[in-house]
């Protein structure tokens, strides 16, 4: 079993509550209040700040020049393409850069991205490609199913681009690579390790269960 196959069955549960939560299903239906949107774009923007701080974690831990560089070019993904999502948005929902500054990150955010880079800072490379990987698996798993319910839902004048943006082939690609790269350097790992990986895979998905919950509640 590959190791990321071991993540998916030990995190099943959950992983696959995601695409009932109520946030997800009103944001691939077209319902969702824009105020809780706008609330999670924020509050996402902020988070993305501190998860590119992971990949750079794994960058300084990587003992070769090839995932070095694999850790180098998802930091540019983060900032530079990913957050165009989030800047499009803010345009249109009226988010000013002086907003974002003066915005805090919720508890939730706080708990969820510290979480990430102590466990990224304790371990090695495969700790912080582990607690990357849930973020960007599952966004590419539910954006995938938004449209596998509703093929409509990409063509949203407002929602459309997050559907869009997140089923796209680069974003795709970008997840499975990060999922190659795990299964790689995962092999023939000791069974306690393998445990160990997998509850904070496990974790992970739980933190991102409850930014949907923060984002429905709009609770900091």
């Amino acid at each position: 079993m590959l190791l990321t196959e071991r993540f998916y069955q030990d995190s099943k549960e959950v992983w696959e509550s995601f695409h009932d939560h109520p946030f997800v299903k009103a944001l691939g239906d077209g319902t969702l209040d824009k105020e809780k949107f706008r609330f999670y774009m924020i509050q996402d923007y902020l988070y993305l700040l501190e998860y590119s701080k992971v990949f750079a974690i794994g960058l300084v831990k990587s003992k070769d020049e090839f995932l070095q560089r694999k850790f180098a070019m998802s930091i540019h993904v983060t900032l530079d393409i990913e957050m165009d999502t989030h800047k499009s948005y803010m345009a249109s929902l009226g988010i000013t850069e002086d907003e974002i500054k003066k915005t805090k990150r919720s508890i939730h955010n706080q708990a969820y991205t510290s979480y990430m880079i102590d466990k990224a800072s304790a371990g090695d490379a495969l700790y912080a490609l582990t607690a990357i990987l849930a973020c960007a698996w599952s966004y590419a798993a539910i954006a995938a199913e938004i449209v596998r319910r509703n093929s409509t839902s990409v063509d949203h004048p407002f929602y459309g681009q997050w559907v869009r943006d997140y089923s796209s082939e680069a974003f795709v690609s970008s997840a499975n690579d990060l999922i190659n790269l795990t299964n790689n350097y995962g092999k023939n790992i000791s069974a306690e390790r393998a445990q160990e990986l997998s509850e904070l895979f496990l974790n992970c998905c739980r933190f991102e269960y409850g930014f949907w919950d923060m984002s429905l509640s709009m609770e900091m």
